[in-house]
Formats: C-alpha cells, sequence, structure tokens
C-alpha cells in the first residue's frame, strides 16, 4: 500500500509562510500595538496588555490560497474600573481610533474584531491583515471578549492555549494545518463555507486519530471521526463538539442542517478518496487522489507522465468523462 506520508510533509512545507511573510506581520502587528499604546498614553488611559492568539500563538498557520495571510491579536483593555458599565462599541471605537490611517484602506465593519488590511507592497509583500480581537481584563482576571451584536462574552483564549498546548504533539500540529489546507482549497469550488481554523483545531484535538509517522494515515482516520460525530450531531443522536475552555459552546451551534450536510459529506469524500490513496500499490496514483483532495499545492506527477501501456489502462471508460478533478 502507498506510504505518502513524505507527500504530506512537503505539502506543509508548500503551504507554510516564507520567513519574510512572517516578519511583515510581525513588522505590522508590532506597528498597530505601539499606535494603541501611544494613543492610550496621550490620552491618559492605562496602556492596554497583549496577548498572541489564533493560529500564529499555536503554530498552525498557513500560507492561504488567496495570498492574503493574516495574524490575530488579542487587546486587553484595562482602564475601566471593574464597576464601570462600558459597551462594546465603546471599545471597538477606541481601538478603530487608535489604528485608523495606520494603512490607507479603510477599516472594514467586522462584528468580531477590528482588521487592519494592508495592501501588496512595492517590495512584493503580498496583502495581510492584522485582526485585533478586544477584550476587557477585570481586576480579578475576568476576561469577556468584544462582539458589536452579541456584546460582552466570557473567555478564556489563555486557558485555550494553555489546552492545546498540553495536548499537541508534531502530528497534531500537521493534521490542523492539513485540514485548514484541504478547507482552504474546497472552499475554492463554491457551494457552503467551510469552517475556520478554530473549528478544525478543536475538532482534531476532540477526535484525534493518530499513526506513527503516517500523516496521510492519521488525516483519514481522524476525518472519518470528526464526520461520525457530526453525523451523529446532527441526527441527534450525539453529543456536539464543544470549545474546551469558557464559554464552553457548541462550536458548530451556527450551522444550519445545509452547511452541516455540506461538511459532513466533504469529510466523506476524504473517507472514500483517502482509503483509495491508503489502499494504492502505486505511489505516484496514489499522490494524484491526494491532489484531487488538497490542490496543485499538493506535488503528484502528472498523468502524461504516465507510459503509453499505462495511459491505455487508466483512461476514462465512457467517451466524453472524466474523472479528474476539475
Amino acid at each position: 500500500m502507498a506510504d505518502c506520508h513524505q507527500s504530506f510533509v512537503d505539502y506543509l512545507g508548500a503551504i507554510s509562510l516564507v520567513e519574510t511573510q512572517e516578519a511583515k506581520l510581525r513588522t505590522s502587528r508590532d506597528a498597530l500595538l505601539n499606535r494603541i499604546s501611544n494613543r492610550f498614553k496621550r490620552d491618559g488611559k492605562q496602556i492596554p496588555e497583549y496577548e498572541s492568539q489564533g493560529s500564529y500563538a499555536i503554530n498552525t498557520q498557513n500560507r492561504p490560497i488567496s495570498e492574503d495571510f493574516d495574524l490575530d491579536h488579542g487587546v486587553y483593555l484595562v482602564h475601566w474600573p471593574d464597576h464601570q458599565e462600558v459597551s462594546t462599541a465603546e471599545a471597538f471605537d477606541l481601538i478603530s481610533q487608535a489604528v485608523e490611517g495606520q494603512t490607507s484602506v479603510p477599516l472594514p465593519h467586522k462584528d468580531t474584531c477590528v482588521r487592519v488590511q494592508y495592501k501588496p507592497a512595492a517590495d512584493g509583500t503580498p496583502a495581510h491583515h492584522i485582526d485585533l480581537a478586544i477584550y476587557r481584563k477585570k481586576s480579578d482576571g475576568t476576561r469577556l471578549y468584544a462582539h458589536r451584536v452579541e456584546g460582552w462574552r466570557p473567555s478564556d483564549q489563555k486557558g485555550f492555549l494553555d489546552y492545546y498546548n498540553a495536548r499537541t504533539n508534531d502530528q497534531v500540529r500537521a493534521l490542523v494545518r492539513l485540514f485548514k489546507g484541504w478547507s482552504d482549497y474546497q472552499g475554492t469550488k463554491g457551494g457552503q463555507k467551510m469552517p475556520s481554523g478554530f473549528h478544525f483545531t478543536v475538532s482534531v484535538l476532540e477526535c484525534l486519530k493518530q499513526a506513527e509517522d503516517r500523516h496521510d494515515r492519521a488525516f483519514v482516520y481522524t476525518a472519518e471521526v470528526i464526520r461520525d460525530r457530526l453525523t451523529a450531531y446532527g441526527n441527534r443522536t450525539g453529543h456536539p463538539i464543544l470549545r474546551p475552555v469558557i464559554p464552553n459552546e457548541d462550536i458548530f451551534h451556527s450551522y444550519d442542517s445545509l452547511r452541516l450536510r455540506h461538511l459532513i459529506d466533504k469529510l466523506q469524500e476524504v473517507s472514500v478518496r483517502g482509503r483509495k490513496a491508503l489502499n494504492e500499490s502505486d505511489s505516484e496514483a496514489a499522490q494524484r487522489i491526494w491532489r484531487e483532495l488538497f490542490g496543485d499545492r499538493f506535488i503528484a506527477p502528472e498523468p502524461g507522465d504516465l507510459s503509453e501501456g499505462q495511459k491505455i489502462w487508466s483512461a476514462p471508460a465512457i467517451i466524453g468523462k472524466s474523472d479528474k478533478a476539475a
């Protein structure tokens, strides 16, 4: 049976941010945090606290197909007395006013964060953006996340990072990145919106099925566990997948039946095609199956590389039809 572990490792390398992109993200982030600190200092307010979060914090960041890469960072407002009533709109205004003008792109309206978008630069740096999530931190350590519509919500980003770091290893990290890369490519095909990186991170931790030294097997096996969990959840015969820390919500609660069914079908496709790839005797044929799931960034020999005899036996049985993925 085909062992495509090294092809998976190569794919992870192909979707990694290059050093210059990582450096640009850090430079853009630091400039924004300095701008916020200086604005608060000028206004006589206690400077916020800052914490890294998202895929950058847990080292599961990919280079998206769109090339609009990003970084998430938490801004913790600590200047308000605990008893003071403050709206999330006021919190958003404070941070928006502090960072406005850092780039020439107007700040888009986001309910979950303040996004600062950077255009492609003359030095070749592609477009990227920094998402600033806003929190209120009280004197007892309580942290509340600001949502424009839903108001202040309990949150424990640090607790999630601790939870993840206590359970991760090289394969867990690889699987999160593989699901995100697969989802990124599948999302280019249209249809229902695919889940976020956070959804895949929690789902991998909850449904992990490791296969020592075989990322290809672990990807298929874990996809099948996630599929089965979501199928039972959709049928109301199983438990939801919960955020493992406060507020411990069902992470798929906002998915309607169509979106959930779409995701289950996609995971079923991973199971069917992935099992076929695992059972292939020819590793090059297996690589082509994987490329159909992950896209062109997954390296596989072209069908034209086949010998004439192989071409005859691999040709479609029905004229005008092809089983090659579009």
